[in-house]
């Protein structure tokens, strides 16, 4: 018994034919990922300079505030941001300090 493909469709064909017909959702999700990490990286530089409140990370990085705030609430679930004192009605974030192992079994003695 022979098994026949049907002409023209090789796996190959069918592989180059997947790959362009989603290349432009590729393209998309690609270019999402570069903005976010650029607001990602924006938002860091801007702590970088000290603690910030929202209205002043819009300021500095002229990102709406709606987005600033996206980024703060995950960067603060994901530990690189933390929540500082109230200025005002406002409160204060600061990039979470790194701490490496050793430093965290000595503040676990203490």
């Amino acid at each position: 018994m022979s098994q026949t493909k049907p002409q023209g469709k090789t796996a190959g064909e069918d592989l180059k034919r997947l790959r362009d017909s989603r290349k432009s959702q590729i393209a998309a999700a690609t270019a999402r990922m570069k903005e976010q990490r650029q607001t990602v990286q924006a938002l860091e530089a801007a702590l970088r300079q000290g603690d910030k409140t929202v209205p002043e990370l819009v300021q500095a990085t002229r990102i709406p505030s709606a987005q600033i705030l996206y980024y703060l609430a995950t960067l603060k679930k994901y530990g690189k941001v933390v929540e500082g004192e109230a200025a005002g009605s406002y409160f204060r974030y600061r990039l979470a300090e790194a701490t490496t192992p050793d430093q965290a079994a000595a503040s676990d003695q203490e």
